[in-house]
């Protein structure tokens, strides 16, 4: 009888097949119009799967096609049919037979097999990954905040309890298995029954392959643990934390008895990952450990070990790295390692040299297999950890471990070997697969014949066996390529990525044609199980003339069971029972079994050697790979299989339970490298490319391209694609390009009002040559309100820095005026004139002006960077900040320090116009407080405007909320509901309402400073009591002018605003304001003048008294006045000037600060 999910899929079948015409003569019209649709079916996918081919394939002749719909992945499907064999009856109905011995036999030995299996699979989809992705993070230099730890252990405690549970249920049916094993081929019971006798010579090897494939499990999780250091340091501190909590238990509001119990459960965990799980089967605590010790002295049980070892590895090592390799084959070898070392603890001896070359062999072919997650398993060194000393002290094992490093190597030399010879047969072979798949069609019910069954089985197999061929050879050259630090070379990266998307066209073809593969499976289960019985059928007729001799009518009833059976009886049963004298060909029934068990459970299998999650650890290939998509414009189709490839590592991380956290950074990754290898570099060819057919037109002496001779790159293709699908949204490089044109072609117009017409002939060029639907440039003429132009100013913001004088307490721009230039009038730029200009130009401007303000403060502070790099000024700004730091600073009077330092500072020339150091800081500092004040006064004139626009908007009488307005009209409760929301809104707006431009700008300049190229401005805030100081001099001089005839009318206008802005911003982001307050140097300052001014006088008014006292001096009064008296007096007056100026500074200082606080 058929598995009930078989007979389902087939009656599914039956109602889904199209119907039979069985139509007299007037249907004949019917019936060729049906025939022509098929045709017509059977040609699209034939041309769909050429175009795609094609693509594939990398012909430079051939063109791809906008209108062949983009590939879509598996997990676009809203509903999806999954196949999965499963058996509905049980073993006591499958093992029915007149001998109740061999019935009971094998029915303990398939029962221990089939749970074996199941716990297997159960650790393989709910352990492996869970325990591999334990406490992983986005980045390995993320620090955990404290807490976290002991709350990621907490939360996936239950995936350790499972882990226990699991080993234990598995340590137990192992050793029940061993035990039974050993009941058979014991040697010593002389009361053993006849049954057990009449089996002792068959080699159980399905027993032997359970037994190995439950002690890999082991291994693997050990090999986890190992590889992911998390488990323990997480365990540990949740242990710790458990102790403290002990002593606090009323505080965390937890009962003693569960924190007792919690306890035991965690004091358990700690000594169950203690010593390795493989290790553990092995002590004397284990099940396994009695059995063992028996096992030991049954010389049967270890030779049929042994022989089943080499039998196996001598039937699947031809295999590997071949056509003939099955997807589950590397997974064997792993059993099968772990089988010969229980065989090697079993025997207490050094095993046979056959058996031991066949290993190195093995060891040669394949040092290393994966598991799921895609990490990787060195098999030397699990020999080496979980292996008896006595085997590795066998000297072809110790060559085998210095010779470790060479045997990886020269994997990698015969990868790379097969690949170089395999990857263009493999490449045909693919093409000649997915064009006789796709172009299959499921025949009627008529129609279906064995010859169609048989192909359609043959296709199947290929597909799966290309695609694992493909993913052993993409997982194992990326991870040696990492493993042995061996970079790898462009052409073998481009045909790894070329791998990659042949995997995910099989996987989408598989997709595309399950339905149809499902609807087969009854047929395909028919007649395997009919190949299988003609194998097996004539040793029934000769077992039934020896039963009519023997009289041994019970093995007739069991082998009638044996060949209707289900894939796992004919799995357990077959191979358990190695009926030699009876002439059945084992090998070829294994093989049947093997192409059932395979064909059955394709998908499963089909999603497990497509699956590249591994590249989630191969992170950095990605901007690799859509690099070389992006270059070839044929390959373009290439982008969402490259993107599925990589979104497989979101699945893996999802069942890992990783935090959402890893996650995002994931998504945000995978979007990331789209935009900066994709999209950015196609926004900038398509502009650049539109760029130069203007400037072709109107610009004399361009460069003609010749496209015969350097190719002509047609970036339309990308244009045409339907919007890229990610897991987590949907990415239209469309909307990207025409987005970043729109906001390119309007910022440039408004930053060159002359280019406006040379932008809007490229938005027509870009809408007739590449189809995309740009917005019109809205752009209004100059606004020349008093001579200001807002625009103008933005682009020539380091002339406008440069030229004008900001008043930080009245809020405008005064203009310089040149030397050389007598001009009666200033230009004076206000509130007022931005704010009509706003009125104008809308607030657009006001944006494009703010990002040019940032670009031109991340030069200034760059310049004043390399300005203090000197060493000079280095060495100068270290002895002050010494000094100030200092007692002797502290008391010291101030005006000496800073004297020699502005001495020497002043005295310090740079560039080419020989400029003294405080000069050219002066300039740096002003225009970056002049900047500051640009976007200050900007921000003053979008309130000016929103003000003026506001006295014409009415107000309302009475202040109602929105809700209770709803409520007085009677409205619907919905009504009231959106009313709720939207005064919610409202209040959060209110709340919000604040211009946050300066603190914008220090928060992301604080961002910047932190980089290295700008730790010369540590000790600047020990330059600004030189740069005050000078600044004072140059001011009151600057006064002094003003009293002479010959002044120069260019110099005579001075404002602090610029300079104390600048400085204030500046000690603001580099986190220096405490640092200059401690100076204390305007309060040392203001008393050293009024100190030195009182000093004067005294002396001044002394001098008079003692001088007015004789004729003497009443001769020299009425002469002119001495020279020390005149001395005494200017540097009273000039001293009190100073300290008024001083005073303004300070005042404006703290103004600025109050602006950025």
């Amino acid at each position: 009888m058929l598995p009930a999910a078989s007979a389902k899929a087939q009656t599914n079948a039956c109602q889904s097949s199209p119907k039979a015409f069985h139509a007299p003569t007037a249907m004949a019209s019917q019936l060729l119009e049906q025939e022509e649709k098929l045709r017509q079916l059977v040609d699209e996918w034939r041309f769909r799967s050429h175009e795609l081919l094609s693509n594939l394939r990398g012909d430079p002749f051939a063109c791809p096609s906008p209108a062949a719909p983009p590939p879509s992945s598996s997990s676009s499907d809203p509903v999806r049919l999954h196949v999965e064999p499963l058996e509905h009856s049980d073993l006591s109905a499958l093992l029915e037979s007149d001998n109740v011995a061999i019935s009971k036999l094998i029915m303990v030995l398939s029962y221990d097999c089939i749970e074996i299996s199941r716990l297997h699979r159960s650790a393989s989809k709910k352990l492996y990954r869970q325990l591999l992705l334990f406490g992983h993070r986005s980045s390995p230099q993320e620090v955990l905040v404290e807490g976290e730890p002991q709350k990621a252990f907490g939360e996936s405690l239950s995936l350790f309890m499972e882990l226990y549970e699991t080993t234990s249920r598995m340590t137990a049916v192992l050793g029940n298995l061993v035990k039974q094993l050993n009941s058979i081929y014991s040697l010593h019971d002389k009361n053993i029954l006849r049954p057990l006798n009449s089996v002792k010579n068959f080699t159980l090897r399905t027993a032997f392959e359970a037994l190995g494939d439950g002690l890999a499990m082991f291994i693997v999780l050990d090999e986890i643990i190992k590889q992911n250091s998390h488990i323990k340091t997480h365990l540990s501190l949740f242990a710790r934390m458990l102790n403290k909590v002990k002593l606090e238990v009323d505080i965390f509001g937890i009962t003693a008895e569960d924190l007792d119990f919690l306890d035991q459960v965690v004091s358990q965990l700690q000594k169950f990952l203690v010593v390795g799980l493989f290790q553990r089967l092995l002590q004397s605590e284990s099940p396994l450990h009695a059995t063992l010790e028996q096992v030991r002295c049954n010389k049967k049980f270890i030779d049929i070990c042994s022989s089943c070892i080499h039998d196996a590895l001598s039937e699947i090592l031809p295999r590997l790295d071949t056509w003939k390799e099955f997807p589950l084959d590397r997974r064997k070898i792993l059993q099968y390692v772990a089988l010969f070392i229980f065989f090697t603890y079993a025997s207490a001896e050094v095993p046979e040299k056959k058996i031991v070359k066949l290993l190195l062999e093995m060891l040669k072919l394949v040092p290393l297999t994966y598991i799921e997650g895609g990490r990787r398993i060195i098999l030397l060194d699990v020999l080496k950890s979980q292996c008896p000393p006595s085997f590795l002290s066998c000297p072809s094992i110790r060559e085998a471990y210095k010779d470790s490093d060479v045997m990886k190597s020269n994997y990698l030399t015969q990868l790379s070997e097969k690949h170089s010879r395999d990857w263009h047969a493999i490449k045909d072979a693919l093409s000649c697969w997915i064009t006789s798949f796709q172009s299959t069609v499921y025949p009627s019910s008529e129609m279906l014949s064995e010859a169609w069954i048989r192909f359609h089985i043959k296709q199947i197999m290929q597909g799966i066996l290309l695609a694992n061929r493909l993913h052993m050879l993409v997982i194992s050259m990326l991870d040696l390529h990492e493993l042995l630090e061996v970079p790898i070379r462009r052409e073998k990266l481009k045909s790894l990525c070329h791998m990659i998307i042949s995997l995910k066209v099989l996987e989408n073809t598989f997709r595309i044609k399950g339905p149809e593969i499902a609807r087969s499976l009854p047929h395909i289960i028919n007649i395997i199980q009919a190949d299988i019985e003609k194998l097996i059928l004539p040793a029934k007729s000769k077992l039934q003339l020896e039963a009519v001799k023997v009289s041994q009518t019970s093995k007739l009833g069991f082998l009638s069971s044996l060949t209707r059976g289900s894939k796992e009886a004919d799995t357990r049963l077959t191979d358990s029972l190695s009926l030699g004298y009876l002439d059945i060909d084992l090998l070829r029934i294994r093989k049947f079994i093997r192409k059932l068990g395979t064909v059955t459970d394709f998908q499963n299998i089909v999603e497990e050697v497509t699956n590249c999650s591994f590249l989630y650890w191969r992170k950095e290939m990605m901007g690799n790979w859509l690099s070389i998509a992006y270059m070839d414009v044929s390959r373009f189709l290439w982008l969402q299989y490259i993107l599925d490839a990589f979104s497989d590592g979101l699945w893996l991380l999802k069942l890992g339970h990783v935090g959402k956290a890893t996650l995002r950074s994931y998504e945000k990754e995978i979007e990331d490298a789209l935009k900066n290898e994709i999209v950015a570099p196609l926004c900038r060819d398509i502009e650049t490319d539109l760029r130069l057919h203007v400037h072709s037109t109107h610009l004399k002496g361009s460069v003609l391209v010749n496209p015969t001779k350097t190719g002509v790159r047609n970036l339309s293709w990308y244009l045409q694609m339907k919007p890229l699908q990610l897991p987590f949204k949907f990415i239209d490089i469309r909307l990207l390009i025409e987005n970043y044109l729109n906001s390119a072609f309007y910022d440039h117009s408004a930053m060159s009002i002359y280019d406006w017409k040379i932008y809007s002939e490229m938005r027509l060029l870009a809408e007739l040559k590449y189809g995309l639907a740009l917005d019109d440039i809205h752009l209004a003429e100059n606004s020349m309100d008093q001579d200001f132009d807002i625009n103008e100013i933005v682009q020539n913001l380091h002339s406008f820095t440069e030229n004008y004088s900001y008043n930080i307490i009245k809020q405008i721009f005064i203009e310089k005026v040149p030397n050389g230039q007598h001009r009666k009038s200033l230009r004076v730029i206000s509130v007022d004139h931005v704010a009509s200009s706003i009125a104008l130009h809308g607030l657009r401007p006001i944006s494009t002006a703010s990002i040019s303000v940032l670009k031109f403060l991340t030069e200034m502070f760059a310049t004043l960077s390399k300005l203090l790099e000197d060493k000079l000024v280095q060495s100068d700004l270290l002895k002050e900040s010494n000094f100030w730091k200092s007692d002797k600073g502290a008391a010291t009077h101030s005006s000496l320090q800073q004297g020699e330092l502005r001495f020497f500072l002043g005295k310090l020339a740079f560039g080419d116009r020989g400029q003294s150091f405080l000069e050219q800081l002066q300039s740096v500092i002003s225009k970056v407080g002049n900047a500051l004040g640009l976007m200050r006064i900007l921000i003053a004139g979008s309130c000016r405007y929103s003000c003026n626009n506001s006295r014409f908007m009415g107000r309302a009488r009475c202040d109602m909320r929105f809700a209770e307005s709803c409520k007085n009209l009677g409205f619907v409760d919905e009504s009231v509901v959106a009313g709720k929301i939207m005064d919610t809104a409202i209040e959060k707006y209110q709340s919000n309402v604040k211009i946050e431009s300066f603190s914008i700008l220090i928060n992301m300049f604080l961002k910047e400073l932190q980089c290295s190229r700008y730790h010369h401005l540590k000790d600047f805030f020990a330059v600004v009591p030189s740069f005050i100081a000078n600044m004072i001099d140059s001011k009151v001089h600057y006064k002094d002018k003003l009293l002479r005839r010959d002044h120069d009318s260019g110099d005579i206008f001075c404002l602090y605003g610029s300079c104390v802005m600048g400085v204030a911003f500046i000690l603001k982001v580099l986190g220096q304001e405490k640092s200059f307050d401690e100076l204390n140097w305007f309060a040392s300052a203001k008393k050293n003048l009024g100190e030195g001014e009182s000093t004067s006088e005294d002396r001044s008014s002394s001098s008079e008294q003692r001088k007015g006292s004789s004729l003497v001096a009443w001769m020299l009064w009425s002469q002119a006045p001495s020279a020390s008296t005149e001395v005494q007096k200017q540097a009273v007056d000039k001293r009190r000037r100073c300290r008024n100026e001083l005073e303004l500074i300070e005042c404006g200082l703290k103004v600025a600060r109050t602006i950025m606080s």
